[in-house]
Order: structure tokens, then sequence, then C-alpha cells
């Protein structure tokens, strides 16, 4: 009996207990913390921390201290790469072209007003210029699992979520590159009394550490795709291990293993189709991932340091919130936004976890850094990561229902109808300009194998001799055929002078949609053809569309209620069907 007692008091201490047993309870701990989240309406991510907390060290103590905790940071630093990973492949160009500036402003101002709030506030509540500084730099950190967890989760897809994974990416590039530069004013500022004169050393490090994140990136995504295009049966295992071996390099070269394989991702998401696809083989992991490295989020959550530091915490929050909320507000109406994105954007870039932690560890790692300075960050910033991960998740699950994107991550009979597939004041001289216009269009934002510019365009124009594609009231619809493919792909123009395209009712057109349809997909090919007759065929629909000033404005009007009638999922018809 007494050995009983000894083996349960040595496990409920976490002393001596079986690597593999932690794992298993650190994974139970989430599972269960997620489902009792969803039965009371609460993200699966808080219900992993809070499953966390209760095992944790705040809690029951199950898997020790906090100092036992550092033996899983192997497996968080995993799975935060491969969000990484994940993220930096949504800013493809051929995705985000069309929303860039709106994205680039979001990410910018809010970084610069959430460092300044954070920084002023600080100041005046007492901090010194240096301790102010380095808080104010972490500060800008948004977590992108929490973000990509809660998309996946809510099954989100539309332009406030591209939005919103593309400006947490930017995010943390700013967040970490602003960082180093920081930590290395301070350390100068410790060594020589002053940082004026290491201007040169820092900007030099900071250099280093995104041209060196960059380099190794797109260096390792080059040689993932040469491995893949000769290896095509071993794409998951060449994928995992370069992500391991990225890791392990930028520990050596004192990188950051997060921005290594964000640019790594951005790489893939860049190159060729078979690259990008490479993105995919490793969502079968994410689930089991998530639920750890937020359940370990919650482990290493220091309720106590809240206590500690008092209203620092607070202030530092508080703080934080205001600087995002009017950042993302400001960089929303310079990024001309529509009001939709500006709105829940302004709450959905609270969370802030695995990047703050991984910023503190690098502070705490810097020997020209006073010890009693690193105790104070790190116990604010602590506070702050446990006070934004019990609140962030709940704002970003709010603001992606709100902008109402939830359970829309399904194919839709035209999937082509996104912003980024449209192309807004089209001047063209005649049909035929307008056409090679938009051929070029879509080759530049689709993936079409096997056919070149020029074959896509003769394809093309062989169709539209023979009839035009024009159906009368300002709509033409030219189409092609290709070999083979994933879809039929399109692209839209609209063209507001109007163009002669040999109408049956005689009247210029404004709106064209070129489609591409694969041989395999012919039975598809009638479908679209008659829903978009029918989509553009309503004259409210077609009205706003021709007077959409971005494809932002036409992405609006393409996501509208009465849009999705006509484009509707291709599994809701199925079920209709059946």
């Amino acid at each position: 009996m007494e050995d009983l007692l000894s083996i349960f008091n040595s496990m409920s201490s976490g002393e001596n207990m079986s690597p593999f047993l932690a794992v298993a309870i650190l994974i139970l701990a989430g599972l269960i913390g997620g489902w009792i989240a969803k039965l009371i309406k609460l993200p699966h991510v808080t219900g992993n921390i809070l499953g966390g907390v209760l095992i944790g060290p705040a809690g029951l103590g199950w898997l020790g201290g906090y100092e036992q905790m550092r033996a899983f940071e192997p497996l968080s630093t995993f799975a935060m790469s491969l969000v990484a990973v994940s993220i930096g492949g949504h800013l493809s160009y051929r995705r985000i072209h069309n929303s860039l500036r709106r994205i680039v402003s979001i990410s910018f101002f809010e970084v610069f007003l959430s460092v300044t709030c954070v920084m002023s506030a600080m100041r005046f509540a007492g901090m010194d210029w240096p301790t102010t500084c380095l808080l104010g730099a972490i500060s800008a950190s948004t977590a992108p699992a929490t973000s990509i967890a809660l998309i996946r989760e809510m099954r989100a897809k539309g332009p406030f979520v591209k939005t919103l994974i593309s400006a947490v990416a930017l995010n943390n590039i700013f967040c970490i590159t602003l960082f180093v530069l920081m930590r290395t004013f301070v350390s100068a500022y410790f060594e020589s009394g002053s940082p004026v004169g290491q201007i040169g050393e820092a900007l030099a490090l900071t250099s280093y550490h995104f041209f060196g994140a960059l380099g190794l990136g797109l260096l390792c995504g080059y040689i993932v795709r040469l491995l893949v295009s000769k290896l095509h049966h071993h794409e998951f295992s060449i994928l995992l291990l370069v992500i391991i071996l990225l890791n392990g390099l930028a520990e050596l070269l004192t990188l950051s293993p997060l921005l290594v394989n964000l640019f790594f991702g951005v790489y893939l998401g860049n190159s060729t189709e078979v690259a990008e696809r490479q993105l995919t083989t490793l969502v079968p992991l994410e689930p089991i991932l998530y639920i750890c490295f937020f359940t370990l989020a919650g482990v290493s959550l220091h309720l106590d340091a809240v206590v500690a530091v008092g209203y620092m915490a607070v202030v530092y929050t508080g703080s934080r919130m205001v600087g995002k909320t009017i950042g993302s507000w400001l960089g929303g109406i310079l990024g001309r936004c529509s009001l939709r994105i500006r709105k829940q954007m302004t709450y959905a870039l609270y969370p802030q976890s695995g990047i703050a932690i991984g910023l503190v560890i690098l502070m705490n790692n810097d020997n020209s850094i006073p010890e009693d300075m690193k105790h104070v960050v790190s116990a604010i910033v602590l506070a702050g990561v446990t006070i934004a991960e019990i609140v962030g998740p709940l704002c970003t699950k709010a603001a992606l229902k709100n902008a109402n994107e939830h359970n829309q991550d399904r194919e839709r009979l035209v999937e082509f109808l996104s912003e980024e597939f449209v192309k807004v004041d089209l001047k063209a001289t005649d049909k035929w300009d307008a056409i090679s216009q938009l051929n070029t269009f879509l080759m530049r934002t689709h993936r079409v194998e096997h056919l070149s510019e020029n074959e896509l365009y003769e394809s093309i124009c062989m169709r539209e001799k023979e009839m035009s594609t024009a159906i009368g009231e300002g709509i033409a619809i030219p189409h092609g055929h290709i070999e083979k493919g994933p879809a039929i792909q399109g692209v839209m123009g609209i063209c507001r002078d109007g163009i002669d395209f040999e109408s049956p009712d005689g009247e210029p057109v404004k709106l064209i949609l070129l489609i591409v349809t694969p041989n395999n997909k012919r039975d598809a090919h009638l479908k679209v053809l008659a829903s978009l007759s029918k989509m553009m065929s309503n004259q409210k629909i077609r009205n706003r569309l021709i007077a959409a000033l971005s494809p932002e404005d036409a992405m609006e009007i393409i996501e509208s209620e009465e849009v999705r009638d006509y484009n509707y999922f291709l599994e809701t018809a199925n079920d209709a069907s059946s």
C-alpha cells in the first residue's frame, strides 16, 4: 500500500514520470478541455488552454513545476514551426495581390500603434526606457497558432480570413525584426552607456536575423521543390525532415525558427503548383499538434505572475489591446478596407502566446541585460500572455463569426469567384484585347498546367470565333478547354466603359467572366455557365458589380446572400438531389 501511495505521490508531483505518460496526460487534458469548451460554446483553443492550466503548476501540478516544462519545448517549437510554414504559405502573391495594400497597411499600423501605446503607458507607469523598449517590441506579436486553429475549427473562409492570416504573418515578421533591433539597442545601452554609437551594430544584427532567416528559408524551400519533383511518393517525409532540419539550423545559427519556417512556407506558396501542394500534406498532423501546443500553453501560464506584477500586467495588456484596436482601424481606413473587415479586425489580433514567450527566452539569454530587468519584463509579458490567451481566442472567434465567414470552407459551384480573381477597371480596345488581358491575368493567378499562355488564348479565341459568348444585358462568358486540371478556373473583368462583344441585344459588355474547363470537368461546365448566366442576369447584382471600385468591393457583393443562392455549396446541392 505504501508503495502504491508513493507511486501516486510521485506522479502527482510530476517526479520521475515517463515522458510518454506525460504526453498522454497532456493530450487527454487538452481533449477533455476542448470537448467541454465545445459544449459551453467556447473555442476549442480556450478549452485546451484551461485543461493545461488544470494539470499544470498553477493547478494540480501533475506534470511538475515550471522547470520540468522546459522538457516540452521541442514539442511546442515543432508545433509552432508547422503553424509558421502554413501561415507563410498563405502569403502567396497570386492569393493576396489584390489585397496587398490593406494587408500591409493593417499589419504596419497595428504593430506601430501597439508598440507606441505600450511604451507610452509603461513609461507613464514609471518604467525606465530600456524596459519600456523591450516590452513595446514584444507587445506587437500576435499568436498565429490561435488564429489558424480557430479558422480551422470554424471552417472559415473569405476576404476577412485571408486578411487576418496574412496580417498575422506580416505582424510576426515586423515584430521579430523590431525586437532584435530593440534588444541590441538596450544591450548597447548597458554596455557603453549610450546606444547611439551602436546603431551600426544594431542594424547589422537585425539584418543578419532577417536576411539570414530569409536566405535559409528560401534555400530549403528550393531544395524541397527539387526533391519533391524527383521523389513523388515521399512528399510528407521530405517536408517533415526539412522542418526539423530548419529548426536545428536556426538554433545553430542563432536565428528565429519561427521566421525561418515562415519564409520557407512563403517560398512553397509562391513556387510551383507541386511545391505549393506540399503544404497540404501536413494537415493531418495539425489537430494533435494544436492540442499539444495550446495545452502546453495552458500548462506554462504563470497565474502567479499576474498577481506578482499587479496592475502593471493590466496596463501592459490594456494598452496593447488599445494599440491593436486603433492601429487595425486606422490601417483598415488607409488600406481602403470594407467596413466589415475594419470592424472585425479591431479585436481579432488580441491573442499572444508562443512568439512572445520565445522573445522573452531570447532576452533572458542576453547576458548584457541586467537580471532584475529580465525578471520584470518576463513577469509582465507572462502575465500579459496569460490574460491574452484567455480573452484573445474568444475575441477572434467572435470576429470570425461576426464577419459571417464561418462554415464557408467548402467547395462552391463557381469557386473562382473570389477577390484574387477579379480585375476591376478593365481597359480594352475591343473584345480580343479584353480576352487577351484576362487570359494573361488568369495565367498569373492560377496554376494552368501543360498549356502556355498563347495556347490558352488561341483556344478561347477559337471558341469565340464560332459564336460570340456575349449573352446580353452587358455580360459575356468567353471560355476554353484544357487537357486536364483540378477544377474549372476563371477570372472576372469589369469594364465600366463597355466593349463591343457582338451581343445579341447589341448592348456593350461591361462584365466579362473568362473560364477554362478541364476535359474531365465538362459535366460541371454547363452547370457553371448556367449559374453565371442566372447570377449576372440579376439586375441588382449586375449593377453593383459594375460600380465596384476595388476587388474587395466586388467580393463583398459576391459574398452577399443573394449571390450565394446561385453560387451554392456543391455538397448541399448533391444532398438535395439525392
